[in-house]
């Protein structure tokens, strides 16, 4: 049985610090939904997959302003994240 185990939200009064939560949890939306067209895809429903890289357009669109905000480059998700 499918179970959902929600992210805790981190909250800040700082406004740097929000946009630094905020660049983090769009990175990892993103991971993982690239993650997603692959589970899409191995039992072939490739409808499914093809509608999820229009929602990556516009978090990677976000992302870019979150780090744009920040003063950084755009993260580089090819790699794991630092922990």
């Amino acid at each position: 049985m499918p179970s959902v185990t929600p992210t805790p939200v981190k909250a800040s009064t700082d406004a740097r610090e929000m946009l630094r939560f905020d660049l983090d949890n769009e990175n990892e939306k993103i991971r993982n939904d690239h993650e997603r067209v692959r589970q899409c895809e191995a039992p072939g429903e490739f409808a499914l997959a093809e509608q999820i890289p229009q929602i990556l357009v516009d978090q990677q669109d976000f992302q870019i302003d979150l780090a744009t905000a920040l003063g950084e480059d755009e993260p580089n998700l090819t790699t794991p994240p630092k922990n």
